[in-house]
């Protein structure tokens, strides 16, 4: 099973909210759904925050603790069933592109001042040339 799919881990985070209401008869806690899904603290935040955005799951907050409930599991399958792209990927080859881009356009600039540097140098050697043979 993929586990980089989001439309696999919304199906499973409303699965685990089922499941600890028919075990204890009460709505989870993010630390329920991720102890049931066996994922991180981090991960479970994610994904409630993402599916809750898309208006999946419903968190009621309380002083102290916040309770997650299903509210149109059906928009699931809205999701494309595929792979989730990272942005944070997307985001270091986007830097590395313009990064490449200012390497590049300082090269182009170094190698233009160096032929201006070596024609400035050909026109002081013609003038110096053309000193000499005055002066002789």
């Amino acid at each position: 099973m993929k586990k980089n799919n989001l439309y696999t881990l919304a199906h499973l985070v409303v699965a685990a909210i089922r499941i600890h209401e028919h075990k204890h008869a009460g709505p989870p806690t993010i630390e329920n759904i991720c102890e049931i899904l066996s994922i991180s603290l981090e991960e479970g935040n994610r994904l409630c925050l993402k599916l809750s955005g898309m208006q999946i799951i419903e968190a009621l907050e309380k002083p102290g603790e916040t309770r997650f409930f299903i509210k149109a599991h059906i928009k699931i399958e809205e999701i494309p069933n595929q792979p989730e792209t990272s942005n944070l990927q997307s985001e270091l080859d986007q830097f590395k592109k313009s990064r490449e881009a200012q390497i590049n356009k300082i090269k182009a600039i170094q190698s233009e001042q160096a032929e201006k540097k070596k024609k400035l140098h050909e026109e002081l050697e013609q003038k110096l040339r053309t000193i000499t043979k005055n002066r002789q």
